[in-house]
């Protein structure tokens, strides 16, 4: 089994990731201290002050695994054998102009807005792929990786996803399956990061922190 790139020239990674279109007038104080008040300081999801940003600044956000986010599909199969849980390119951008002058004059009053004006961009890589048969079901591989650079993201998106595309899926499940001894006792990112390791990925995962 092989993957394949469904990534289009518009559902990839954000190379400006800066926000400046403000929104047309401020949000209710129940909304920003409500469902506005959340704050992902680690991934990408977006609360839904976030998302009224991407929004008026004509991002396309959308939603996977219960996470909404500017995140666009990445690599696929058609082999009945194995399923993709999630494969997508994701960026988070930053506040400038007008949007985060908005956001310094809110923040008065809803100090926990402050947090959105510190945000950094950052752009990421996540994929999860699992394999089945009659008689086994298995977490072939998942990784994560997070850039603090768009050049650095895209250069190693290409070499990642070259990667993945060359390697024979069908034998790599049989290898896992044939070594699970080795893996399968192991709990929580020590057994997601002995399957990296042992496909030549190194750590599963690299993820920055939001600001």
């Amino acid at each position: 089994m092989q993957l394949y790139s469904k990534t289009s020239p518009t559902a990839t990674l954000i190379e400006h990731a800066e926000l400046s279109q403000g929104l047309t007038k401020q949000p209710p104080r129940d909304f920003l201290y409500g469902r506005g008040r959340y704050f992902d300081a680690d991934g990408f999801q977006l609360n839904p002050l976030e998302q009224e940003y991407y929004t008026a600044n004509n991002i396309e956000i959308n939603e996977c695994l219960g996470v909404m986010a500017a995140q666009y599909d990445w690599l696929k199969t058609n082999d009945s054998n194995f399923i993709i849980d999630h494969s997508f390119v994701v960026t988070r951008c930053c506040y400038a102009g007008h949007a985060k002058q908005q956001l310094k004059d809110w923040a008065v009053d809803n100090p926990w807005l402050r947090k959105m004006l510190l945000l950094k961009p950052k752009w990421g890589l996540d994929f999860a792929l699992e394999y089945y048969d009659n008689y086994n079901y298995v977490e072939v591989l998942h990784i994560e990786r997070d850039y603090s650079s768009y050049q650095e993201a895209q250069e190693q998106k290409e070499i990642i996803e070259s990667r993945l595309i060359a390697l024979d899926w069908s034998e790599v499940a049989q290898n896992l399956l044939r070594h699970q001894d080795k893996w399968l006792y192991l709990e929580g990112m020590a057994r997601n990061d002995w399957k990296a390791s042992y496909l030549g990925f190194g750590k599963a995962e690299h993820t920055l922190k939001a600001f």
